[in-house]
């Protein structure tokens, strides 16, 4: 993360050195606009953004959230043991990561370099912020299966019986950081494309971390930092 800071804010003051703004830039103070991102977790997500810009090139946004996991099941929860005859499993593993949660944070942005005659201008933008996961807390259904035998000297056979039990998390974190980094492409008055790249401590799989099933642990997956690479589209009222 640090790194990460250093690097856009030295990118920052070089384009700011040699920066000129773009005059016909719509200077209003709202925004709004969508972001895909991919993460190395992996996932993907995709980010519902409103800005406020009460400055040109300071502001703050809030956003949205909507997150899929892609990892394969086994990856995420180990197959629990059988007790009693009774085997349970995960209805389904994306239950235990967090899909959706509130991203906000400040917007600082460099003047724009000008670029095909006046047309385009590309800029470089540093967010750094919190993700707020909703709700905090998993709640995981499991699917118990219990599986008896019948047998006499006639005939043998099994029978199994499903049922359903819930299992809620607790003392999950609530907030976590995040910085983004992004170069900015501005096109006319209204348009933005975005390119960036994003790092967090946030824990896809934190709201279920906690859950333990006959003093096994449901989530296996390890805490790793999410790092995305995301594509943006911003539309300035």
């Amino acid at each position: 993360m640090k790194r990460l800071i250093l690097t856009s804010l030295a990118l920052m003051a070089i384009l700011t050195s040699h920066a000129i703004d773009i005059d016909y830039s719509n200077n209003g103070m709202l925004a709004a606009g969508i972001r895909l991102g991919s993460s190395f977790y992996p996932s993907f997500d995709a980010e519902i953004d409103l800005e406020y810009r009460p400055f040109r090139y300071i502001g703050a946004h809030a956003g949205l959230l909507l997150i899929m996991p892609i990892n394969r099941s086994d990856d995420v929860v180990k197959e629990l043991p059988i007790v009693d005859e009774t085997s349970r499993k995960i209805n389904n593993y994306k239950e235990a990561s967090y899909r959706t949660a509130v991203r906000a944070g400040l917007q600082f942005t460099t003047p724009a370099v000008m670029l095909s005659k006046g047309e385009m201008g590309l800029s470089l933008r540093l967010s750094p912020g919190i993700i707020m996961p909703f709700p905090t807390n998993k709640r995981v259904k499991i699917i118990n299966t219990t599986t008896e035998y019948y047998s006499d000297e006639y005939t043998s056979f099994e029978y199994k019986d499903l049922s359903e039990e819930y299992f809620d998390n607790s003392g999950a974190k609530f907030c976590y950081w995040y910085g983004r980094a992004e170069m900015v492409l501005e096109y006319e008055e209204n348009w933005e494309f975005t390119i960036g790249y994003s790092y967090s401590n946030f824990d896809l799989y934190g709201g279920a971390r906690n859950i333990e099933i006959d003093g096994t642990k449901l989530v296996v997956a390890d805490k790793k930092p999410m790092q995305s690479i995301m594509i943006g589209l911003t539309y300035k009222f």
